[in-house]
């Protein structure tokens, strides 16, 4: 384990005690209202901090009102017709001040159920024109109704697919014709990611099937396709994400989103060490003040915040005009 780091339950324990996360944003628990901290906020060069903006001594709630002055794109989330309604997600964007979120539904096991989900996901966009970006759920397996309805769902307005899921690896054949699509489309395309090393550790849950994307199958699409836009789903999604940041590396057209419940302290600093801020994309997967909180107690500039949090996304939807203004 990399000491410069640290790693492991104990910077979690740190990063939610310093007021991590809630799991929708509805509302702040009273015990986290009043909760307060000598933390400060660790800037690289604290020159760039105008006087009065009050980023010493701040605590969790103080954390989220500077926060709301950032524009941000959700590049990772989930919108279903049940828990997860899309006004509900709307109004948990509001309340840390993400004006647009990318969602989709990763599920159907069969052509007719992920149509009828990638309809859930074009009625939120309908309902939320200015808030909800659609994200386009397909299986490969399904060869030719995968690239029929990757062509109705953008040419209904969705702007990329994900999240992609455990039918079959990243870099297994039959994704060549969707990345070939995406890359004839300018599109990014997102794939759930898991690590190897979650077999392995005493303690960490099983890894998902042998047929979920590791990182080197990452790294493999990327040196086949290095002209396609690739995300790296949810670092904070489980397993070793020192592993993740380290094998990105070798990965310059893959991208990595800071979602995921894992709020260890140091997660986005390594990712930065490894990747660069370019490459990182801001993201929640529906844990929203913790999804915030890893970006604003990271080690960043103002103007990294803003990349990541808003410019780094962007930048990818511009390629096929589906930018935010």
């Amino acid at each position: 384990m990399n000491e410069e780091f640290g790693s492991g339950n104990i910077g979690r324990r740190k990063f939610l005690n310093r007021g991590g996360g809630a799991i929708l944003g509805l509302a702040i628990p009273p015990f986290v209202k009043s909760y307060t901290t000598d933390r400060k906020f660790p800037i690289r060069d604290e020159s760039q901090v105008s006087a009065g903006e009050g980023f010493n001594r701040l605590g969790y709630q103080d954390m989220l009102r500077e926060a709301i002055k950032y524009r941000k794109i959700d590049a990772h989330n989930h919108v279903d017709e049940h828990a997860r309604k899309a006004e509900d997600i709307v109004r948990s964007c509001d309340r840390v001040g993400i004006g647009h979120a990318a969602v989709s539904i990763p599920n159907g096991k069969t052509v007719q159920e992920i149509r009828e989900n990638n309809n859930i996901v074009l009625k939120a966009m309908k309902a939320f024109p200015n808030r909800i970006l659609g994200q386009c759920y397909i299986n490969p397996t399904f060869k030719k109704e995968a690239i029929e309805e990757i062509n109705r769902c953008i040419g209904e307005g969705m702007v990329m697919l994900g999240e992609l899921y455990n039918a079959i690896k990243i870099n297994d054949p039959l994704y060549y014709p969707v990345i070939e699509k995406c890359i004839e489309l300018r599109i990014p395309l997102m794939m759930h990611a898991t690590s190897t090393f979650a077999n392995w550790w005493k303690g960490y849950p099983r890894a998902k099937p042998t047929t979920a994307s590791v990182g080197e199958d990452f790294v493999d699409i990327s040196r086949r396709y290095p002209e396609a836009m690739i995300i790296h789903g949810h670092i904070g999604g489980g397993g070793i994400w020192e592993y993740v940041c380290k094998t990105m590396e070798d990965a310059p057209n893959v991208y990595i989103d800071t979602s995921g419940s894992v709020c260890d302290e140091a997660m986005i600093d390594m990712a930065i060490k490894y990747i660069g801020v370019e490459r990182l994309l801001f993201a929640t997967d529906v844990n929203f003040e913790s999804g915030v909180g890893k970006i604003m107690w990271a080690k960043l500039t103002e103007e990294e915040r803003k990349k990541i949090f808003f410019d780094n996304f962007n930048n990818l939807l511009r390629k096929a005009g589906n930018n935010v203004d």
